[in-house]
């Protein structure tokens, strides 16, 4: 069968189009990744978020995933065991990223003065935790990997966040965002044991 020319020059400019209107909606740093080299001591793996894998609509669960399979690429790239995920960290991490969210903060300490390892404790942990968090400004209503992703590029290019993603001493992680659908601010937490 023979596609006409008429017919494929209109799917070829809807196809276009579509990939316009994504590059605009998303961003380019969204869509497209390059996560840089890494520093003089340390890399940085290839970014794993691309167009095919970066819409936005994923559960809490799937970023979650993703967060850890991007911390162990880093982790693993430089030389370290890779982490296990620990549920009890991963909500510790995901209620202080909805906390942020809801009461618009951002910080380590809840207004109320609770430290990460405060609140670790609380909800019936042991021992400390260390924790990175970061905020986006204006992001997307619905979460997507993409966003994971250009948060662990960031975390990963800033001196104190990458110690604790490279600590040689942590065995376990737990990750959570959230969004705050008034303001779209997006707030991530990575929690380390």
């Amino acid at each position: 069968m023979r596609y006409s020319s008429s017919k494929f020059k209109k799917f070829k400019w809807q196809y276009l189009i579509t990939i316009f209107v994504v590059l605009l909606t998303y961003g380019r740093d969204e869509v497209y990744f390059f996560n840089g080299l890494g520093g003089e001591n340390w890399t940085i793996g290839f970014a794993k978020a691309n167009i095919g894998n970066s819409l936005p609509g994923r559960s809490l669960t799937e970023l979650s995933d993703f967060a850890l399979m991007l911390v162990n690429r880093d982790r693993q790239l430089n030389g370290l065991s890779p982490l296990e995920k620990d549920s009890l960290i991963t909500k510790t991490a995901q209620l202080h990223a909805e906390d942020m969210a809801k009461r618009n903060y951002f910080s380590h300490g809840t207004p109320e003065g609770l430290s990460p390892t405060d609140r670790y404790v609380k909800l019936g942990g042991l021992n400390g935790i260390g924790e990175n968090i970061v905020f986006r400004e204006g992001g997307a209503s619905r979460l997507s990997y993409a966003i994971v992703e250009v948060f662990q590029r960031s975390l990963m290019y800033s001196d104190g966040h990458r110690q604790n993603l490279l600590n040689p001493n942590y065995t376990k992680f737990g990750y959570g965002i959230a969004v705050d659908p008034l303001s779209r601010k997006i707030y991530a937490v990575q929690n380390f044991q």
